[in-house]
This record gives C-alpha cells, structure tokens and sequence, in this order.
C-alpha cells in the first residue's frame, strides 16, 4: 500500500518536467525516470514511517509531498533547459491554494468557532462547585502519581526466575489511569524490546497493574495474555500500522491501554478530524483493538453514552486536545479583536489532571488562569466530562494557580527533602476548594500527602491521608474556631445520643480521632481531638449536638461538635471570642450568599427575573 502511494505521488511529482519545450525528449524521459524513482522511494520510506493523515486539506501531508516533488522538479527542468521552464506553474498555484486554505482558517474569520469547539460551557461559581462536588472520601484518594506508578513497575518484571524485562520492557509512555470494578489503577503494558526480540517471540505475554489508591500495595505483573499486535512491534504486526491501513482518513491520538470490567485488554483509540482547514480538531468517536486477535470496532462518540456494554470505557477526549479547546476559548471568548489587541478576561489553560465524580464517571479537571505569565492567582476550573465532552466552569475568588501551590507544598516540606509530584487533585475538604498532592522523597518513593487550602496556600501534612485530613482540620480550627463550608446545601445538623464510640491515633502529631455512631445513620462521624477537648470526655450515651457536611462517605466530617449532656461553660472571655467568632462567619457567609445571588442573577432571563420580582 504505502509503495502504490508513493509511486502515484512520485509519478505525479515527476511528470512537470515535460512541461519544458527547449528540452529534448529523451532528456525528459530520463530526467523523469530518475526523479520519480527517487521520489517514489523517499516517499516510501517516509510514508512508512510517519503514517500520516488524509483528514487535512490539500491531502495533507501526502500534498505538502507532491509540492516538494513539483520544487524540485521545477528546479531541475530550469537546469536542464538553462532558462525558466513553466514547470514553475505547479507550485506556484499549489502554494497560493495553501496559503488561501490557511488564512481561511484564521480566528480573525472564525473565533466564534474556535472559542465553541469545548461546547456549550455551563458556567457556575465556588458555591456550586462546593455543592456538586461530593466531599473528599478519605478511602479514594490517589495516592500513586504517574511516575511513582512506572517506578513501583520497575520492580515486577521478574516471574518464577525468568526476568521478563530483558526482552519485554516496560511501555511507559501509554501508563493508562483507569476506574476498574470501583477501584483505581494503572495499567502499564509491555513490549518488544527491538526488532530481535520481535523475531523470536510470537507475543507480548502480559502488563503491569499497579494501585493508584495505595502505594504500598504490590505491584502486579498480569501474564498468560498474548498480543501480537503492540504499538512496538514491526511490519504486519504493528499496532499503528494495521489501524492506519483501515483509518486513513482520521488523526488516531490519546491510544490507552484498558481493561473492562472482565479482565479482557484492549487498546482505546480515539479518532479525531479537522474542523477549520487545518485547525479545530474534532472527536469524532473512538477504536476498540484488541491486541491478541488484531479486530477492531470503531464507536461514534454520539453512540458511546447509550451502549452499556461500553460503559467501562473512561474517556473519549484526550487530555491535550481539552487544553486546547480552553486555551481556543480563553483566547477567542471575547471575539478575535480582543484576542489581538484588547486582551480583556484572555485565559489559559494550566496542567489538566483526570479525576473521579462522585457517581464514578472520569472528568478532565483543569485550573485556569489569566494569559499574564505573571498571574498566580487561579479563576476557575473547568470539568470535562471524558467520555461527552461536556464541559462546566467554576468560577474561583483568590485561588492559587498551579504553580503557587507546588511552590508552597515544597517550601513546608524542604527540610524533610520530600517534594511535590507531579499529581495534583483538586478536591472538596470540608467544603472548601483543596489541593492534595502526594508528596515523595529524594529516592523518589511515596513518604505522605499534603493538603493545600487554595485560597491561601497553607499547607497539611501527614504521613497517611487520615493524618493530613486531621492535620487540616486543626489547622483550619487554628484559624478560626469552628469549620465553615461554603455549602448550605451539604451542611446539616443532628443532636442525640451517642450510640457507639471509638478512635485512634492518626499520627505522630495529629492527635486522636475520634469515631461516633448514631442510630438511624448508616455512616459514622468523624471528628479531631484538636477539634473539641470535650471529645476526650464523651462516653456512649451522652446526648450530643454535631453540624456535618452531608456526603455518602463511610466516615463522614464533623465541622462542630458539642456535648449536651456535660455542658461545659468557659469563662466570659472565652464565650466572648466563640461569640465574634459566630459573628464573623455570619457576616461572612451573608456577604458570599450575596455575591453567589450576584452572579446567579447575571444569567437569568428576563421571565426568571419576573417571576422572582413577583415572588419576592
């Protein structure tokens, strides 16, 4: 296939030559024969290599070829002819084509569809996020970033004496993150380590399946499979190869290697195309491969959603091609003459990350910032649904950017020489908008998490998740006695009788924390020593009063806590500062409900208005 191509173009390449009336005939034969020679086998080989698409104008790169070929063709006509020779034409038109087809393409003509190819943005504020994001499950939290997942790899490649490393090594580059039966995993396939070890051994025999949740778990080395057609293998076998030769006409990016639900392998291709000329890239849907048999089924995005059997698919969108569509639209929201010259609310994009909706769906989340290099203050995130695209932006007051936040994590933990990785997962921690990222040591293995508060940077530090939610939980009482929530929605209230009692100790620091259970709940309640010191007195039975955030977690946060039946006083003073404490925090949450109804308003109709006028 690749060498017809390449014939065909060579051929067309070289046929200018006889364009040129001084030159002899046999001349041109000759000159012809040896340029399509040379061109069909440089195409060849360049063919072969870079398997390029056929979904851009003009034919892409098999035209910028033929564009080439008609150069130098023209080059060597005036040489042979020893003047200029209409082979010059070619060219010369091909090259006025190209440029019409990618000024056509400028945002100058079409910023409205640049700044809409993320799709209709449902635009919220942090008290919707704080409300549609459950609060953090201390039992879920990904522990293992990216590359502590391929280092703790490294060390599996070995099997009843056989090192399997020597001749399949890891496939770093496709470490695939993925939810399987309600756990988190990477998966890391192997491959062939060169074109010898391709020659001797008829598959692939396994992958490595390592915990994203826990870095202390065992890495699995998963073998009996055997896939012949890998990404590294050659020829026939080639993955890439064999899905080009019946996908020509789509750009194959963002290939992840997933498991379903039944432990079957398969290769998640997405299939992209252009929009705009040469720009605005579209999903169009996704290819299953199988690695073993080499079949492949090919699902229309707009089909993906309604088929259940699909369902274990995480993601359609690749992460770089969501970075792109932000970036379109910071830039292009405000028209293409604010993107050029008033540069007014311009944003971009910073690192996307893949989490997990409470409901169990994978979501691109990624920080946006202002375009100035200087800004480092966050102003939203926006949520990708993976498999839609759908997309929601929340509007964020004060928060740190990306790089503000790793900065801070370093500074606390310089002196231990841990350091940030490069996994940052923004999270709801008692209502409030959070960064956890693991952190790991000089030697680059897990040593703890920290939990940074994004609207001032400060950081929690523990050693297990349950430790720096303690931790943060002392830290934010430390700054103003009880825990607020920006959420009335998730914020409720409960007094009775303490039915069961039980704690632990959560690290070397955090103190105690302690566990309640009430009857008529199915979770129990979770609350700090640091919190309260009449926890340290509670007995079961004592009638007590908590104000928690509403979540569908095994333990669920306590933000105050109060025993009834002890009734402890403090002194005036005290009952002074817990009193301009409550005050404050009033005033505090009346000015944000005023605020959230200013920007709610703002996207009201004229008949939301009304009907609230005639309500009010």
């Amino acid at each position: 296939m690749f060498f017809l191509i390449a014939l065909f173009i060579g051929l067309l390449g070289a046929v200018t030559v006889f364009v040129s009336r001084d030159t002899e005939t046999s001349k041109k034969v000759i000159t012809f024969s040896i340029l399509a020679t040379i061109y069909t086998l440089l195409g060849w080989g360049f063919l072969y290599l870079w398997l390029p698409s056929l979904t851009f104008p003009l034919f892409g790169t098999y035209g910028g070829m033929l564009f080439i070929y008609w150069i130098i063709s023209a080059i060597v006509s005036a040489s042979i002819s020893e003047d200029f020779t209409h082979a010059i034409w070619p060219p010369v038109i091909y090259l006025v084509v190209l440029t019409g087809v990618a000024i056509s393409g400028w945002g100058l003509f079409h910023a409205d569809t640049y700044a809409g190819l993320i799709g209709t943005i449902e635009g919220k504020t942090q008290k919707h996020w704080s409300q549609d994001v459950e609060p953090l499950d201390p039992t879920h939290i990904r522990l293992v970033p990216k590359e502590l997942a391929i280092s703790l790899a490294k060390t599996t490649l070995s099997q009843n004496g056989a090192t399997l490393g020597s001749q399949f090594p890891l496939d770093q580059k496709h470490a695939t993150l993925q939810k399987i039966n309600n756990d988190y995993w990477y998966l890391i396939p192997l491959d062939y380590k060169g074109w010898r070890v391709w020659t001797n051994a008829n598959y692939v025999p396994g992958y490595v399946k390592i915990s994203a949740t826990d870095p202390y778990a065992k890495p699995q080395l998963i073998t009996g499979s055997k896939m012949k057609y890998t990404p590294g293998a050659y020829f026939g076998d080639n993955m890439k190869r064999r899905l080009y030769a019946k996908y020509k006409n789509y750009i194959l990016t963002d290939f992840s290697f997933e498991e379903n639900e039944k432990g079957q392998l398969f290769w998640v291709i997405t299939a992209c195309s252009k929009k705009v000329g040469f720009f605005g890239t579209v999903v169009d849907g996704v290819i299953l491969f199988d690695p073993e048999t080499g079949e492949d089924t090919f699902i229309l995005q707009s089909k993906l959603e309604g088929d259940s059997k699909y369902a274990w698919i995480d993601r359609v969108m690749p992460i770089d091609l969501v970075e792109d569509y932000i970036n379109e639209w910071g830039n292009f929201k405000g028209g293409w003459a604010n993107q050029a010259w008033g540069h007014i609310d311009m944003l971009q994009a910073e690192t996307p990350i893949l989490n997990y909706s409470a409901d169990g769906r994978c979501v691109i989340v990624t920080p946006v910032t202002s375009t100035n290099q200087n800004d480092l203050a966050m102003t939203g995130l926006m949520y990708t649904d993976a498999r839609t695209g759908k997309s929601t932006y929340y509007a964020v007051s004060g928060g740190s950017c990306e790089k503000a936040v790793v900065d801070a994590v370093n500074a606390a933990t310089s002196f231990k020489h841990w350091h940030a990785s490069s996994q940052i997962v923004y999270d709801n921690i008692y209502g409030k908008l959070c960064a956890l990222i693991p952190l790991l040591g000089d030697n680059g293995n897990y040593q703890g998490l920290a939990i940074v508060q994004n609207d001032n940077k400060r950081v929690a530090i523990g050693t297990t998740p349950q430790e720096a939610l303690v931790n943060f939980q002392t830290m934010l009482m430390s700054s103003g006695g009880q825990i607020t929530t920006e959420s009335k929605k998730n914020t409720m209230e409960y007094t009775g009788k303490v039915i069961r009692l039980g704690w632990e100790f959560s690290g070397s620091n955090a103190g105690k924390q302690y566990y309640l259970y009430f009857n008529g709940f199915k979770n129990s309640f979770m609350a700090s020593s640091s919190m309260q010191s009449e926890l340290s007195l509670t007995r079961e039975g004592d009638l007590v009063s908590i104000t928690y955030i509403k979540t569908d977690q095994v333990s669920v946060p306590v933000m105050s806590f109060k025993n009834l039946t002890l009734n402890l006083q403090g002194s005036a003073n005290q009952k002074a500062i817990v009193k301009d404490m409550t005050d404050k925090k009033a005033i505090n949450q009346k000015s944000a409900d005023v605020k959230d109804f200013k920007e709610e308003i703002k996207d009201m109709s004229d008949d939301q208005i009304e009907k609230f006028m005639n309500k009010k």
